[in-house]
């Protein structure tokens, strides 16, 4: 007996896949080098949450937290060589690479609150990221949470700094804790107190909650109110995977890589670090609020983290004055937009 089965038949039958099917979602993977559960984990998973939101669940985001697919310092080569599809990047980890967004970093580049600085941040650097990182593609940047400088002794003038032991955050700081005649003494965040008490260090730079945080508080009960610094950063996706996505699909990832998101990407780890300055506060200690004579000698002293930074642009033929003045009309901008 012949038996003549229908396509109709089929289909009703569920054995022919419809077209119109839903497609299988499509997983992101992204990388990071903070501990699991930290603010700042918590912040890409919301992130990534926006992402699968609007995407309508086609695309998804593995988060791999605690530099399991490679060191910090690798993140960027990371995606650019496609052993992950997106990471969050500290651009100073790779000196020299990202020239233009040494300014971020440099002491004293942005005096305004951290929400301001991360969208002026955003805004700025995506005209210059094609020049920088054209091998991946851009979706933010931003800056943590702001830096201070906190020590065992009074601190209130650039030449105070002369002869002593600090911790710098990143290496614009070692660089002009140089300039002010001190020596920067590299130790893990971890060893931070132990290097001060036993005198290896006498200061450090940080963000205020992690005083307290790696237990350094009762080591540096001295601390300058001024943000001395932020640490640049941001997101990148390697470049083939961006563009073999749907152009709906890329609407997507585009609708994440925005001023807002470079804000809320971290917002609530730079909480928790700002909280920190009434906490060392109520332990009694000493927060300096700098005069004006005392602002305008620190920024004298900064000086010559600028002109370094100069040259390097124009050793590359570009224009560090009007690259400079777009960073600040992008500033005034995003605090007058408050």
């Amino acid at each position: 007996m012949q038996l003549s089965v229908s396509f109709t038949a089929l289909a009703a039958a569920g054995m022919i896949v419809s077209a119109a099917a839903p497609a299988l979602a499509d997983t992101l993977r992204f990388s990071h080098f903070l501990p699991p559960g930290h603010y700042f984990d918590n912040d890409v998973n919301a992130w990534g949450a926006a992402l699968d939101e609007a995407s309508g669940g086609e695309l998804t985001l593995q988060v791999f937290p605690a530099g399991q697919m490679g060191a910090p310092a690798d993140h960027y080569a990371m995606v650019r060589d496609g052993i992950v599809d997106l990471a969050w990047v500290n651009f100073g980890y790779t000196p020299g690479a990202f020239p233009i967004a040494d300014l971020i970093d440099l002491p004293f580049s942005l005096e305004v609150p951290r929400d301001v600085a991360s969208v002026a941040v955003n805004t700025w650097y995506a005209a210059y990221a094609g020049q920088e990182m054209s091998d991946v593609h851009f979706c933010l940047a931003h800056v943590g949470a702001p830096g201070a400088l906190h020590s065992a002794q009074p601190i209130t003038l650039p030449s105070d700094v002369a002869g002593l032991q600090v911790r710098p955050a990143s290496g614009s700081m070692a660089r002009f804790i140089a300039d002010l005649g001190g020596s920067a003494v590299q130790v893990p965040a971890t060893e931070a107190r132990q290097a001060i008490e036993r005198g290896v260090a006498n200061a450090i730079t940080f963000p205020w909650g992690s005083i307290d945080f790696f237990g350094i508080s009762d080591a540096v009960p001295y601390h300058i109110a001024d943000t001395l610094y932020y640490v640049g950063a941001g997101i990148v996706m390697n470049k083939a995977r961006y563009e073999g996505l749907s152009p709906e699909m890329r609407a997507a990832v585009d609708s994440v890589c925005t001023s807002e998101w470079a804000v809320g990407v971290g917002a609530s780890w730079v909480e928790f670090e700002n909280n920190g300055r009434q906490v060392l506060a109520d332990m009694g200690h000493t927060i300096h609020e700098s005069t004006p004579e005392e602002l305008a000698a620190w920024h004298e002293a900064a000086q010559p983290s600028y002109d370094r930074w100069a040259a390097a642009m124009v050793a590359q033929g570009l224009d560090p004055q009007e690259i400079r003045a777009s960073l600040d009309a992008a500033v005034d901008a995003a605090a007058a937009a408050q």
